[in-house]
């Protein structure tokens, strides 16, 4: 007995002391460790999960200010990632009870942000309303700004699967407001909330590539590895908007190889779904297969996800069995997580593939299913069910069902159609606002100004008069008031020339708005066309955007007379390259630009050209083997000319050929009409487009 009761002295004494160490466990270590889990929830999984276990219990018995709080809301966000909603529901009341009583406001707001995004993934709409409110609130008492944009991104998003469109804007809106109150730097396209899904606005997105790349030569050299990887990511995002699958694949290549190289999950499923939608089958499957090797180490989420993504590339290449069981696999995870989301469109899928093995019972029960869902969980998707309705009967011969199915389909497309038409006005009518707003404040400044100079000269002209009357006496009164005759006109030209300048800033921001509008509509109506017109409207795009660049370039600048050609043609040759759908390798743009000022109609004449020819030298110079493919633009003033060389190392036909295209005689006509000048085309290893030009610059 004594014997036992030594022992279980010990063991009291020694888990006490193990007791005693947890308590005086480094605090600021163990935060670190708590807030370090966030960029490894995407790591292997399963096993840190089981660290995150061993990081709540350390919370738990220690004296770290916040670090419960904080460990049970990451606990719960493992939870909510694996599609385990109900035990990450109740770490996160848990968090949020803790973080409130100790006035944690971060901790807060985000395990709050967390609960309403559980709800939301549930299709719990009014129970998610409630707590993004509850989040913003206690977001915007701290003034957490990346916080409030997070939360109204999130609730922005939540409507447009409602169907609220208006609601829809309304926090887009006030996501983009405060977002223009952080710095460059900060500003990520996700706080954009719904409005890349809500309509395809190619200005928009193409605007949000160029700042991209503009940051990422500064991310990579202070390697700045999480700063290049959302650049990476925004960029990918950007270009899957613009249906410009290639090269949101290349780019979420690159985010995938980071997260490789960090430890973390690469997403090469993502990659697989932007090759598969351009048509690439052997790339898609490869990326399939990698992402397939990692399936064990995912959450369930990603698995089900993965799966999905898998049918809609066999689907997409006429594999209809494999579509069929890959569909099925992810359908099941979805119900078993109760992710409600995502029911409708795997249900929409199993619809197409039903149809296409002829089981129209089966197509019929997902459809009505999928219906069902929709109107209560996610009413965006009824219009794709729609159509899937349409072609299932049409294919069926039921013509009348067909007809029914075809004319909602249509009245649900005009609606959005409009609904996009209006978001688009809004917006801008938005932008107008603020410039407006802008622009008076800056008449208010300029007046202030004036004024203090008025006051300066005013007391300028009480010593000179003075003076004047001690020294000169009348004779100096004579050309006192002479020289106050001419200062009130210099005041009055003054007073005009600013105003002309605010006139003209005005006009070029409501020009670039207005073509703004004008690609809007031009896309909406691309969705709808063939391949051919889809690629003659994409074309008409690009030399829309290059007349919107110069517009937007003026309204920014100091100088409305005169556009810097170096930074214009920098700018628009690149976005021009970017915009333009790739199946080889990455094209090498050269540039060698002076430094030159040319007004308005030169510059707009060098753009449209510069636009032409390289548009013309990706579709067709270079092969489909090609390994080096490099295009150079140079621009050089020589005494009063211009030297302007667009030239490529590719495989263009025939010269005789070439100057047939319409794209050619567009810049002849350019050249010699608006440029003065001549067009000298040559092919040695590439094609080579020479303009000497002597333009009124």
């Amino acid at each position: 007995m004594k014997k036992l009761a030594l022992t279980l002295l010990t063991l009291f004494i020694f888990w006490g002391a193990h007791g005693q160490s947890k308590m005086r466990v480094d605090s600021a270590d163990l935060w670190k460790r708590i807030t370090g889990l966030e960029d490894r929830i995407w790591a292997d999984f399963p096993k840190t999960f089981v660290e995150t276990q061993s990081v709540l219990d350390q919370a738990k018995n220690s004296d770290c200010y916040g670090c419960e709080g904080r460990a049970l809301m990451m606990v719960g966000k493992f939870y909510w990632v694996n599609g385990q909603y109900n035990q990450g529901l109740e770490l996160f009341h848990q968090s949020v009870t803790i973080a409130r009583s100790i006035d944690d406001y971060d901790t807060w707001s985000k395990a709050t942000d967390l609960i309403a995004n559980t709800y939301y993934y549930q299709a719990y709409y009014d129970s998610a309303e409630h707590y993004f409110q509850k989040a913003y609130q206690i977001a915007e008492k701290v003034n957490d700004l990346e916080g409030m944009i997070r939360i109204l991104y999130n609730t922005s998003l939540m409507y447009h699967r409602k169907g609220d469109f208006e609601k829809t804007i309304e926090y887009i809106f006030k996501g983009e407001q405060i977002q223009n109150k952080l710095p460059q730097s900060q500003r990520h396209i996700e706080a954009m909330g719904a409005m890349g899904s809500l309509m395809i606005d190619s200005i928009y997105y193409r605007e949000a590539i160029n700042d991209e790349l503009k940051n990422l030569n500064r991310y990579i050299t202070i390697k700045d590895s999480t700063s290049i990887y959302n650049a990476y990511y925004n960029i990918a995002k950007s270009y899957r908007q613009l249906l410009n699958h290639k090269m949101a694949a290349r780019y979420f290549i690159k985010v995938c190889d980071i997260m490789e190289k960090t430890g973390l999950i690469p997403e090469w499923n993502m990659v697989a779904k932007d090759y598969s939608d351009a048509n690439m089958k052997d790339s898609a499957f490869y990326y399939h297969y990698l992402g397939k090797q990692n399936i064990k180490r995912t959450t369930a989420p990603n698995v089900s996800y993965a799966h999905e993504l898998l049918g809609e590339s066999h689907l997409h290449f006429n594999q209809l069995d494999s579509a069929l069981y890959y569909y099925n696999m992810a359908l099941n995870m979805s119900y078993a997580m109760n992710n409600r989301i995502t029911f409708t469109g795997i249900h929409r899928r199993l619809v197409r593939v039903h149809t296409l093995l002829g089981n129209y019972k089966m197509a019929e029960y997902h459809l009505n299913t999928g219906l069902g869902l929709a109107k209560e969980v996610a009413l965006i998707h009824e219009k794709n069910l729609l159509n899937e309705g349409k072609f299932l009967y049409e294919t069926k011969g039921d013509y009348k069902k067909a007809l029914f199915y075809s004319e909602k389909f249509k009245d649900y497309l005009d609606s959005i159609n409009r609904q996009e038409v209006a978001v688009n006005l809004t917006r801008l009518q938005a932008e107008f606002k603020t410039a407006k707003k802008e622009s008076e404040l800056k008449a208010v400044t300029q007046n202030y100004q004036l004024t203090e100079e008025k006051i300066k000269t005013r007391n300028l002209q009480i010593g000179l008069s003075l003076i004047s009357l001690v020294l000169f006496g009348s004779f100096g009164g004579f050309y006192f008031a002479r020289f106050r005759r001419k200062k009130k006109m210099s005041e009055v030209l003054e007073r005009q020339n600013k105003e002309k300048e605010a006139l003209l800033h005005e006009i070029h921001h409501r020009v670039k708005n207005n073509l703004q509008i004008i690609s809007s509509l031009i896309n909406i109506k691309s969705r709808s066309a063939s391949k051919e017109t889809a690629e003659l409207l994409s074309d008409l795009n690009n030399r829309i955007y290059s007349l919107g660049l110069i517009h937007e370039m003026l309204y920014k600048s100091d100088h409305l007379g005169a556009v810097d050609l170096r930074a214009y043609l920098t700018e628009q040759s690149r976005l021009t390259l970017a915009s333009l759908e790739l199946e080889r390798g990455a094209v090498e743009l050269q540039l060698d630009i002076d430094e030159v000022e040319a007004n308005f109609d030169v510059a707009i004449a060098l753009g449209l050209i510069s636009n032409e020819l390289i548009t013309n030298a990706m579709k067709y110079a270079f092969a489909p083997t090609q390994q080096e493919q490099i295009i150079h633009v140079a621009l050089h003033k020589i005494s009063d000319q211009l030297h302007f060389v667009i030239s490529d190392n590719g495989c263009s036909g025939t010269i005789p050929e070439i100057e047939k295209s319409f794209g050619l005689r567009f810049v002849e006509q350019l050249v010699k009409s608006k440029l003065n000048g001549k067009l000298n085309i040559t092919y040695n290893n590439g094609l080579r487009l020479e303009m000497m030009l002597q333009p009124k610059i």
